[in-house]
């Protein structure tokens, strides 16, 4: 699928907006036998040349919109010689004397800073120079009264048949010589352009006229969507979707396994929780053991990367569509660079919500992660009240490669110029992206509010400080003991349920959109710089480290200065846990003689390694009796 973009221009929809001017006037054309009426209709603005707004318009990127027309289209139609002809109000603004814009196409269409000043004067100009030529020149149309009437608020009291076309010819057939010479756009100008002279005939320029707005292809800027950063994008969705899946397949697996559980009184049963491993009767050192925690940490540890990797994606999307006068050749490159970066800082939270709704529905809750995650959303919504100016892409332009013909402006080019693609890329926003439009404003609304809500709840029953506060007798945050209890809990099971099902879903639809962007020229050579290169290898260490744990199980808390996970490290030589003959790898004779802490008792030993009740059961203690610790902890990391 080739992308194409249609500035929103459409005679339906512009038809509506017609203004039919009412003031008369007396000077027509005088009719000739053979000649028919011209129509002449006004409108009161072109969208197309209004700022781009993504999270509206991103339809219009992608060709999801069938009725507009482009910029060349829009010019071809206004001076091929057809029986109607559209002007706009938007165009020929001048100043009044009195500090206030008029319409005043005779005017405007006589001073180049003017005439190519805006997309609207230079349309108008060429669609009246086309009108004389058609009516005087050519005798094919003339021009009645009600011609006259309409295209009167923009005449600033001139006739229309009165408008001098041939200077209006001859001064575009200046400007787009030099464009042609000066504006630098990856497709030069057909030689029926840049052969034009004051000599030229008005056909002659009305046919390069014809050609003069290309089809280009748009480059994507490739820290938005270069091939590294893409991979990146597909990496995230495809590793949050296989490990909520890979999740719901092991908690299958372990309720399967543990069916003689389910025979005890509801009240005894086991809960088959990524945080209740400590009720499952599972050795430390046990394949599911390990998987659960695996599941567990890279959860935790996936979504704080996610949190780091999406608040660069958002910071770099606001700036992209804000800031926007900084890359780009042409208005349509601009749009579409803009585009993808909304596309992309609206639709990368979506991973997001699915691990953070997994999180809590396993009741895996921390704030630093939940605030973080919360961080993205809010930076999201920003994103989608950012538009892109065209008065600003204009000044762009102006700054890139003024014109002097063109009354020191821009080349009309690089704002009329539509689109023939982009390049390397086909852009698509896969089901279509009024679909993400309402994920955005229904799905994540809820989702967000309903995280909140379970982590506030979650906050006032665990903290020290709120956890035996409560209203009457029920305790805040806990669901009110009675009869309704027992549906609330069916009820928020199905509910979690049904979120990470939904997001699941829209996540696999986003690859599917991410995997449509790819063509055969995605992956060249001359795509991979260093920075794509990094950027493909950010979720390594998340990535890895869960198959580690996998295989090899956390580390356990044993006799070696360097057993257990880092932070216990410091507490086995607090607690003298290691032993005496052990020697830590890159330690010196010399730095371990410094100091050796005495021998633990045996029973000290045995409670800082992993114990299982059918091995651990008959090993006694030391001859020496040692007093009971009266409180024993176990902590799982």
């Amino acid at each position: 699928m080739t992308t194409t973009f249609a500035p929103s221009f459409s005679r339906t929809t512009s038809s509506l907006l017609s203004t039919t001017i009412t003031t008369t006037t007396t000077t027509t054309t005088t009719a000739q036998p053979s000649s028919s009426p011209l129509t002449v209709l006004v409108h009161k603005g072109l969208d197309g040349t209004s700022d781009f707004f993504p999270f509206h318009d991103l339809a219009k990127v992608g060709g999801y919109t069938k009725d507009d027309v482009k910029f060349p289209d829009l010019i071809r139609d206004g001076i091929d010689g057809g029986p109607v002809v559209d002007l706009y109000l938007s165009g020929c603004h001048v100043d009044d004397g009195h500090g206030s814009p008029a319409a005043d196409c005779p005017a405007a269409c006589n001073d180049t800073a003017l005439y190519f000043g805006s997309f609207e004067t230079f349309y108008n100009c060429a669609a009246l120079a086309s009108i004389s030529y058609w009516t005087k020149d050519v005798g094919k149309y003339h021009v009645d009264a009600e011609a006259e009437r309409n295209a009167s608020a923009l005449m600033g009291g001139s006739s229309l048949a009165a408008f001098p076309g041939r200077p209006v010819m001859e001064t575009f057939a200046a400007c787009a010589v030099e464009s042609c010479a000066t504006d630098q756009l990856s497709e030069p100008c057909d030689p029926s352009i840049t052969s034009l002279s004051a000599n030229s005939s008005t056909a002659q320029i009305l046919a390069a006229m014809d050609s003069f707005c290309p089809e280009l292809r748009a480059e994507i800027n490739p820290d938005i969507f270069g091939p590294g950063v893409l991979i990146s994008y597909v990496l995230q969705v495809v590793f949050s979707a296989s490990l909520y899946v890979f999740l719901k397949i092991f908690t299958f697996w372990v309720s399967y396994s543990q069916k003689p559980e389910q025979r005890r009184p509801t009240s005894e049963r086991l809960v088959r929780r990524l945080t209740r491993i400590e009720s499952m009767l599972w050795k430390d050192s046990s394949a599911l053991s390990r998987t659960s925690i695996a599941i567990a940490t890279t959860l935790v540890e996936f979504q704080e990367a996610q949190c780091w990797f999406v608040f660069a994606v958002q910071i770099a999307s606001i700036l992209a569509i804000v800031v926007n006068s900084q890359e780009g050749t042409f208005w349509y490159e601009i749009v579409v660079n803009g585009a993808v970066a909304f596309h992309v800082s609206q639709n990368g939270i979506l991973p997001m919500f699915l691990v953070q709704v997994c999180l809590h529905n396993e009741g895996i809750r921390n704030w630093h992660t939940f605030l973080g995650f919360c961080a993205e959303y809010l930076l999201a919504i920003v994103a989608t009240t950012q538009r892109i100016s065209f008065a600003a892409s204009f000044d762009l332009f102006r700054g890139q490669h003024a014109v002097a013909a063109c009354g020191h402006n821009p080349s009309p080019r690089t704002y009329c110029a539509s689109s023939a693609g982009v390049d390397g890329l086909t852009l698509t926003f896969f089901p279509h992206p009024l679909m993400y439009k309402l994920v955005f404003l229904v799905l994540d609304t809820v989702a967000i509010i309903a995280l909140s809500v379970d982590q506030l709840a979650w906050t006032l029953r665990t903290h020290h400080r709120t956890r035996h506060w409560s209203i009457g007798a029920h305790g805040l945050g806990r669901w009110p003991d009675g009869p309704l209890k027992r549906h609330w809990v069916r009820w928020s099971t199905w509910f979690w349920r049904g979120l990470e099902f939904a997001y699941l879903v829209i996540n696999i639809l986003y690859l599917v959109s991410l995997s449509k962007v790819i063509s055969g020229d995605s992956f060249q050579a001359n795509r991979w710089s260093y920075g794509q290169i990094i950027a493909m290898t950010v979720w390594g260490p998340v990535i890895v480290k869960l198959f580690s744990l996998i295989l090899s199980g956390p580390p356990k808390n044993g006799e070696g200065l360097n057993s257990g996970p880092p932070r216990l490290r410091i507490d086995n030589v607090l607690n003298r846990r290691q032993n005496n003959s052990t020697m830590d790898d890159g330690m010196s004779t010399s730095s371990s003689a410094r100091w050796i802490p005495a021998p633990a008792p045996l029973q000290q030993r045995r409670l800082a390694m992993p114990q299982s009740p059918d091995t651990d059961r008959d090993v006694k203690g030391d001859e020496t009796p040692t007093p009971t610790p009266r409180k024993l902890t176990i902590r799982h990391e």
